[in-house]
């Protein structure tokens, strides 16, 4: 790395002279588009400017290498790679702008600029039809260096004000001025892996541990043991010699690498590994931001002995898929999956999602109602239309093609979303295939309410609930798993495929913050929506708002300030009806489909586009689809409710939050560490003669081992003990010294 020069012109009289005579014209104020500059550069002249500036202050204290007016640098690729360093730990990327040459061509003065400097020229007659997202925000800030004839680089002026957000400096490497070509052996995110939790090393290192079959036998993470961790029967299925212990290293090898790292096992009667849970700090982040919609997943089976894998899956902002969590089950019994679900709502602080989706199960089902009661319980379209083909291939041998697109075709079709017309619909299906007779067709019926269109609630559910996603949901496993993978192999590419994922949302969130969709018309509420969502959720919302303008609109009542409209399209047999309270500027659809998807359907954009409502009301933007939806500094719905277990939860997510995000600053991480050790000090001192219910679990916890039902607690230090009102569920948390 080129060094930087410092601060004074001292041996260069040719120097001195330069700035001397650019300085008298510069304005001494700090105001936006005001450059930062000193009459005279000396380093007391510096420091009182540094005292009298409090922004400059601040940011010499925390990084001696912000640009300061006299800085000196020897050469031009000096130069630039101290302010490209700069632009990357504030977060922004760097053009090459102005370029003044002398009658000898020697360099005389270059500008470089933040990359979102200019606008984009828009042609006089061409019109794009679908413009490309904007980059550039007319952003002023840039750096200015005069350079006499012996080559010296001197900072002439400093712009330091943007007016468009930061990028995370955990995700500035893959702006443009801060791309390097990084050899193959090398992943591309290792720079910033362990903002997420990810080690580059990982993978390696797994391999290694699932050939050799060994492993440390300690840990330093977090692990969740219960008082129904002993299944009281045999496990159905066998493992293979070797599979128990490669599931256990890896885990503890996994706990290794990432300190707060959760597992939890299961054993049967005769102590065996039955089931295994696992979720890490960024899952456990996720689900607080995303977790209103959560699929269990459990078609997949892995392995020569066919072990199902069970994973809880989520929707990000940018509707692309977020693991919660994972598990393998040796037993698929209703006490198993009691024992996943409580384990699952114990992880992640007791906050149940407001829909899950499983598959067509009686065992799943029983244990959905017992552990998340405030859920509401639906079942994959896609599953019931796979079945079904199952059994219609089984019935009625070479029909299963006919059927499944003619099946398809009833469930998602909109012609079907109503009762009377899904209850039609099903009889003529049944009728032609002649399926009548089998069972499985009568017990999927009997809980159409959980899956049928004409009944979907008005829980958020996202692209769950749609075609969509089982097309997702089958290209996740195509690419990263097929059905005889071995036990070891899995859990590596597991974790591969998690990582896979994280980059490419850690992608579409950069991506979403630097540009700015471009709407169709010049529109108010489509620039506002351009704004505040991301460019995948924006695309849905212009498509809405494009549809609404095929729409006709009639009054039916008028009551009040509350009008109900009939909102349809001509020669289309759907429509919706909407109420709206113009004095509240309210607004609702028969086909709920905010209250499923999160974004207004075209019934309603219709209603308040006749109202002449030219912003979209501000309860009708979600922050889950917002580019902000990861924003801590908002409280969201958790923050509300005031149980104590709920609360530890939240403390835990801060910890973990603060320990992630310091971890690529080891002067940050400094500072961190001793704010926790004076907080523990103070904390101990004041807990001394207090006897709480926490301290009483960790006592009785350790002076009655046999009622833990034989779990022991091997590889980490006892700290604080958190007790869950599930199920008696103990939380173990290594101490923090």
């Amino acid at each position: 790395m080129a060094t930087n020069h410092a601060l004074t012109l001292d041996g260069n009289p040719n120097s001195s002279q330069l700035l001397a005579t650019d300085q008298r014209n510069l304005d001494q104020t700090h105001n936006f588009n005001t450059p930062i500059s000193v009459d005279t550069v000396t380093p007391n002249s510096l420091a009182e400017t540094s005292d009298q500036d409090p922004k400059l202050n601040s940011y010499s204290k925390i990084d001696p290498r912000f640009p300061i007016v006299g800085m000196m640098f020897y050469s031009e690729e000096e130069a630039y790679n101290f302010y490209n360093s700069y632009a990357r730990k504030r977060g922004f990327s760097v053009r090459k702008g102005h370029l003044s040459r002398r009658k000898d061509g020697s360099v005389q003065c270059r500008h470089y600029m933040c990359s979102n400097e200019g606008k984009r020229q828009l042609h006089p007659t061409h019109i794009t039809k679908k413009p490309r997202p904007l980059e550039r925000t007319n952003c002023l800030a840039r750096i200015e260096f005069a350079v006499n004839r012996e080559n010296i680089w001197v900072v002439k002026r400093f712009f330091d004000e943007h007016n468009h957000p930061m990028v995370n400096p955990n995700k500035a490497c893959l702006l443009r001025s801060h791309r390097k070509k990084i050899p193959k052996e090398r992943p591309v995110f290792a720079e910033s892996d362990l903002y997420y939790g990810i080690r580059s090393d990982t993978v390696k290192e797994y391999e290694d541990v699932a050939k050799t079959g060994t492993g440390t036998g300690t840990g330093t993470g977090t692990e969740i043991v219960t008082g129904t961790n002993c299944l009281n029967k045999k496990r159905v299925r066998d493992l293979e010699k070797g599979d128990t212990q490669h599931i256990l290293d890896f885990l503890k090898r996994k706990q290794i690498e990432e300190p707060k790292f959760f597992y939890a096992l299961q054993l049967d009667e005769r102590e065996r590994l039955t089931n295994c849970f696992w979720a890490d700090a960024r899952s456990v982040a996720d689900y607080t931001y995303f977790g209103d919609a959560v699929c269990f997943e459990t078609s997949y089976h892995s392995s020569m002995y066919d072990l199902p894998v069970a994973m809880f899956i989520g929707l990000n902002n940018h509707k692309q898929i977020i693991v919660f969590g994972g598990a393998l089950l040796l037993d698929e019994t209703t006490e198993s999956f009691l024992w996943l679900f409580k384990t699952f709502l114990a992880v992640m602080s007791g906050k149940q999602p407001e829909t899950i989706f499983t598959n067509f199960s009686v065992v799943v089902n029983e244990a959905v109602s017992a552990v998340f009661p405030m859920a509401t319980h639906r079942i994959y379209l896609w599953h019931v239309v796979n079945v079904a083909c199952m059994h219609v291939q089984a019935q009625t041998f070479g029909q299963e093609s006919s059927f499944r697109k003619e099946f398809e075709n009833f469930i998602y079709g909109s012609e079907f979303e109503t009762e009377s017309g899904f209850c039609k619909g099903w009889d003529d299906v049944m009728t032609k295939y002649s399926l009548n007779g089998i069972s499985w067709f009568s017990e999927v019926l009997n809980v159409r309410q959980k899956w049928a269109l004409p009944y979907r609630c008005c829980s958020f559910a996202g692209i769950m609930a749609t075609k969509n996603w089982c097309m997702i949901m089958g290209n996740l496993f195509k690419m990263h798993f097929y059905r005889k993978l071995p036990l070891a192999k899995f859990m590596v590419q597991y974790f591969k495929s998690i990582t896979e994922l994280r980059e490419k949302e850690w992608l579409e969130d950069l991506e979403t913050l630097r540009t700015r969709p471009v709407p169709l018309v010049d529109i108010p509420m489509l620039a506002e929506v351009a704004d505040s969502y991301t460019r995948t959720v924006y695309i849905d919302f212009e498509h809405e708002y494009k549809s609404q303008l095929a729409c006709i609109c009639e009054t039916l009542t008028v009551n009040g300030s509350l009008y109900t409209y009939r909102v349809s399209v001509p020669q289309k047999p759907y429509m919706g009806i909407v109420e709206f309270e113009s004095s509240e500027v309210k607004v609702s659809c028969s086909c709920k489909k905010f209250e499923s998807m999160g974004i207004l359907c075209m019934h309603a954009l219709k209603v308040l586009n006749n109202n002449n409502i030219l912003y979209l009301p501000g309860q009708y933007i979600l922050k889950r689809w917002s580019k902000y939806a990861k924003d801590e500094r908002e409280n969201d719905a958790l923050a509300v409710r005031d149980s104590s277990s709920l609360q530890n939860g939240r403390v835990w997510r801060k910890l973990v939050g603060l320990m992630v995000k310091s971890s690529f600053c080891k002067e940050v991480l400094g500072i961190v560490e001793n704010g926790l050790d004076k907080f523990i000090g103070q904390m101990e001192s004041l807990a001394q003669g207090l006897n709480t219910d926490e301290a009483n679990v960790g006592e009785n916890l350790h002076s009655n081992p046999s009622d833990s039902n034989n779990i022991c607690f091997e590889g980490f230090e006892l700290g604080i003990t958190f007790y869950h009102p599930i199920d008696s569920i103990i939380l173990i948390i290594p101490s923090l010294h």
